[in-house]
C-alpha cells in the first residue's frame, strides 16, 4: 500500500471518529458545556422531552390521542380516528421536542394546588413521560420545573391537530 493511500485511509478514519463522537455528544447534551469550557455563551437552557422515539402521545384535557401504528400517525378522540399527514406529524415532533426554557426560582415548599396533567408521551421502549402544567411556573416533567413559550406554541399546534379532525 502506498504512503498516499494510506495517509488518506488514516485521514478519513479519523474524521469519520470525530463525527461519530460528535453525533454522541450532540444526542447527550455535552456539546453545551463544551462550548461554555471554551467561553461561548449558549441562548438559554433547553430541555430535550423526547429521550425516545415517540409511540403515542395522550393529550389528558380533551382525552385525544395522538398515536403511531402501522407507520401511519393518528389522531384519536373517542371512537374516532383520522389518519393525519405524517410529515406533518413528524416535522412537529423535530421542531417540538427540544425546546428553550426558562427555569424559575422555586422554593423548597412550593404548594402542587392547581397542578395538572397535560400530556402524557409513550415511548417505543414502553417507558412513559408526563408533562405537567404547574402554575405559575408553567410546566413541569420528571422533576423539573421550567416554563417555555415554545413548548406552549408547540401544544396550540398539536392541539390543532384535533381541530382539524372534526
Amino acid at each position: 500500500m502506498s504512503l498516499k493511500i494510506a495517509t488518506k485511509l488514516v485521514i478519513l478514519l479519523t474524521a469519520l471518529s470525530a463525527t461519530v463522537i460528535a453525533i454522541f455528544w450532540l444526542k447527550q447534551g455535552h456539546m453545551d458545556s463544551f462550548w461554555t469550557s471554551l467561553g461561548v455563551s449558549r441562548s438559554g437552557a433547553r430541555i430535550n422531552w423526547c429521550t425516545e422515539r415517540v409511540q403515542s402521545l395522550y393529550i389528558y384535557g380533551s382525552q385525544e390521542k395522538l398515536v403511531e401504528e402501522s407507520g401511519k400517525w393518528l389522531w384519536r378522540s373517542g371512537s374516532t380516528r383520522v389518519e393525519l399527514d405524517y410529515l406533518r406529524v413528524e416535522k412537529w415532533f423535530a421542531k417540538y421536542c427540544q425546546a428553550e426554557i426558562d427555569l424559575p426560582q422555586v422554593e423548597d415548599n412550593v404548594d402542587n394546588e392547581g397542578t395538572s396533567p397535560l400530556l402524557e408521551v409513550i415511548f417505543v421502549d414502553g417507558s412513559r413521560r408526563t408533562l405537567f402544567f404547574r402554575p405559575p411556573t408553567g410546566f413541569e416533567i420528571g422533576n423539573q420545573q421550567f416554563d417555555s413559550e415554545t413548548l406552549r406554541k408547540g401544544i396550540k399546534e398539536l392541539l390543532a391537530f384535533g381541530e382539524k379532525v372534526e
